[in-house]
């Protein structure tokens, strides 16, 4: 995955729209109205919130962007050197700058203004302090124009740039301009990079990814180089100048062969001498490409000798027409004046004597065989390989990637196993070698099974024998539902053809029936019998009650006075338990008859008549409530009876009517004051959650009353401004 993803970096503002977004914002996060009776230190902080609300959206604005984009100091000189191809690292550090800058002085107008806010003596003055603080932090805003649609366009232009990590496993394809870098690109990869039949149609970098040997690899297609100076070198071409010098990566180096890209194998063999001190240090593949418009075999000597001395410091010369030699001449004039100024532009800044050659000063005898093997023209030195291939045909390409890949995969491991930390690895490991402890040799034991399957694999035209399986022993016999498995092809026998024999009669002289008891059915019967009888008589034994009492008459006196007492220890437990609770528990379920009513009125000395009149008026009850009541008093009046009340005798007096209390009219419904009082409270709560809801909105409020208000929605609309503002 790529260490930089700028596709994550936020929209950067115009400087207009900018200033309507904070000031939207704060008109919808803060109070919007100051009432009449607002006292003047409540008027100072409703101005001051405003103020310092707008200097904090501002200041975070600007603190997003300079945290978004990327820093050049602290990334990789990869892409330290792309953005300053691409958007001139000066612009970019003085845009970044100028945010910054900003953001201080936002920081301070507002510190400046909520200070001489804070002494306001009306609501004018600060009103016209609070006016003034925000124009001056806009118009800060404002100044930054140019450089907030400059970085505007740079983050568009980042977030359409492809996601390059620079320190994976990557292929870089160079070369001149249409010579079947894309072409090739978009063979191994998925990358859709367009292909035209004219140069420079890739003007940027492209990423592609593919898979070899369990791994996820980086593809990198470039823009053509012409061979000219550095300093005269486009946009497009410094490109794929940044991503060759800070790579780490297999170069692959596409040669035309068939010269349809304009440009002679001479050329293209000075191009890659001219850029060879990129290369140091780097697995090279010399890509032959187009050999479907022109066979390898095909080349002339002079050619294959320009290929073969690509790393020689003389190349042989070019057979050039008159005006082709003047012009060539004029082109090594040009270059050797401009050859001072080169050499300060190189990356690395070597001298020119060792430009390239320091690595590849020695004579190289490649002893190139020229043999086009399966689709592919091969020739390999110790670090270049040289490859033919062609897109169209997709000859040569699994070879290309093999190489290229097999190169880069050992140049990384050398590199670790050079590495300081290697050392610290191997420190930790310890490798146990078993000392000789006699003179008997314990060679390894491998299977006669294993060894003959190796020798038959180093035969010509071994082909591994496929493995039978039970579907395809189905299939055989018949398929599903006539064919049965054969359950005993498992079984570990000392004979392997025991497996299909039939369970003999007659096993080592003796009769195998014989070990097999004729009467086993008859004597499991017997003993289920017997288990069933011995269950059935302990289930008899368990339902019998047994009633024996052997106890004489003092012995169950004695019996119940130690259950009486037993049950006064329980009772006085119990009431320790419920000490500090209801004496006499209250029984709700409790029914009381009318018989055991009448024994209580006998009791007292009442007579048992109203009971009577009551069940009368039960069974027939009429419309008179107030005549059986005159009726049932009168009956009372005439029936009179002697109450014996200790010694003396008084006759039972005439039961006068009792009157009911009358009600007080305040506490109409209600038992007494108190439970008024208490009503009265829950009817006031349950009022103000009513009035709540409906209350007067206060200045902190954000409800909005009218949504269209008549003012802004009616009459036609005049020529003007649509900035409300």
């Amino acid at each position: 995955m790529s260490h930089y993803n700028f596709r994550k970096i936020r929209a950067v503002l115009p400087s207009k729209q900018f200033v309507d977004n904070v000031l939207n914002k704060t008109q919808r996060r803060t109070p919007t109205v100051i009432r009449p009776g607002f006292k003047i230190i409540r008027i100072r902080d409703f101005y001051i919130r405003k103020v310092r609300t707008v200097q904090s959206m501002i200041h975070d604005k600007f603190g997003q962007i300079l945290d978004d984009f990327p820093d050049l100091n602290s990334i990789h000189p990869f892409y330290s050197d792309l953005l300053n191809i691409l958007y001139d690292r000066d612009h970019y550090k003085i845009a970044l700058g100028s945010m910054s800058i900003s953001r201080n002085i936002v920081d301070h107008i507002a510190k400046h203004y909520i200070s001489q806010i804070k002494y306001g003596d009306s609501l004018f003055r600060c009103k016209t302090l609070k006016r003034a603080a925000l124009g001056r932090l806009c118009t800060v805003i404002r100044k930054q124009k140019d450089s907030l649609s400059y970085l505007e366009q740079v983050r568009q232009h980042l977030s359409r740039y492809p996601s390059i990590d620079p320190t994976t496993r990557t292929l870089i394809i160079t070369g001149y301009p249409n010579v079947g870098k894309s072409s090739f690109m978009n063979t191994i990869t998925r990358a859709n990079v367009d292909v035209q039949p004219y140069p420079f149609t890739t003007k940027s970098l492209f990423v592609g990814h593919f898979d070899y040997d369990f791994q996820r690899w980086q593809c990198l297609d470039t823009p053509g180089i012409l061979d000219h100076p550095l300093i005269k070198r486009n946009t497009i071409e410094m490109q794929a100048i940044t991503a060759l010098a800070y790579i780490k990566s297999t170069i692959l180096f596409f040669i035309d062969i068939s010269e349809t890209c304009g440009y002679s194998i001479h050329q293209q063999v000075t191009l890659f001498r001219s850029i060879s001190r990129l290369f140091v240090g780097k697995p090279i593949v010399l890509v032959l490409s187009k050999i479907d418009l022109r066979k390898p075999n095909e080349l002339s000597q002079e050619e294959r000798k320009i290929i073969e001395c690509v790393w020689d410091k003389e190349l042989p010369k070019e057979t050039f027409s008159d005006k082709e030699e003047e012009n060539e001449n004029e082109k090594e004039k040009e270059e050797l004046d401009e050859e001072d100024e080169e050499k300060d532009l190189i990356i690395g800044q070597e001298n020119d004597e060792s430009l390239g050659m320091a690595l590849f000063n020695r004579e190289l005898d490649w002893n190139i065989d020229w043999e086009l093997k399966d689709g592919f023209l091969m020739a390999s030195d110790e670090r270049v390989k040289l490859v033919a291939i062609s897109s169209k045909g997709e000859m040569g390409i699994a070879k290309v990637i093999e190489q290229s890949c097999d190169l880069l995969k050992s140049e990384r491991v050398e590199k670790k196993v050079r590495s300081s930390e290697m050392d610290k690895n191997l420190n930790r490991l310890h490798v146990a070698i078993p000392e000789k402890r006699d003179e008997f040799e314990r060679p390894p034991n491998i299977p006669k099974s294993i060894l003959e399957m190796r020798e038959k694999k180093k035969q010509k035209g071994y082909v591994k024998p496929k493995k039978t399986l039970s579907r395809d022993l189905e299939k055989q016999n018949g398929g599903y539902g006539k064919y049965d498995i054969d359950l005993r092809k498992e079984w570990i026998l000392e004979n392997e053809e025991w497996k299909d024999d039939i369970i003999p009669e007659i096993w080592e002289g003796k009769n195998i029936a014989d070990f097999i008891d004729p009467e086993i059915e008859r004597k499991l019967d017997e003993l289920e019998k017997e288990e069933e009888e011995i269950i059935r008589k302990m289930e008899e034994a368990d339902s019998q009650e047994m009633e024996v009492n052997d106890l004489n008459q003092t012995q169950e006196k004695m019996l119940d006075k130690i259950r009486e007492k037993k049950m006064l220890k329980i009772l006085k437990k119990n009431r320790e338990k419920t000490r500090g609770r209801k004496s006499i528990p209250t029984n709700k379920n409790t029914k009381k008859s009318i018989s055991s009513l009448k024994e209580h009125l006998k009791d007292m000395g009442l007579p048992d008549l109203p009971l009577k009149q009551a069940k009368k008026r039960h069974l027939k009850t009429k419309r008179g409530r107030e005549k059986l009541r005159k009726g049932m008093m009168k009956e009372l009046q005439d029936t009179r009876k002697e109450v014996q009340i200790g010694q003396g005798v008084v006759l039972n007096k005439d039961r006068s009517r009792v009157r009911s209390r009358s009600v007080d009219p305040r506490y109409k419904g209600f038992k007494d004051e108190t439970q008024l009082k208490l009503a009265r409270k829950i009817a006031v709560k349950q009022f103000e959650k009513k009035k709540n809801r409906y209350m007067p909105k206060g200045e902190g409020d954000r409800s909005i009353v009218t949504y269209r208000p008549k003012h802004l929605f009616s009459g036609k609309r005049g020529i003007g401004s649509a900035d409300w503002r």
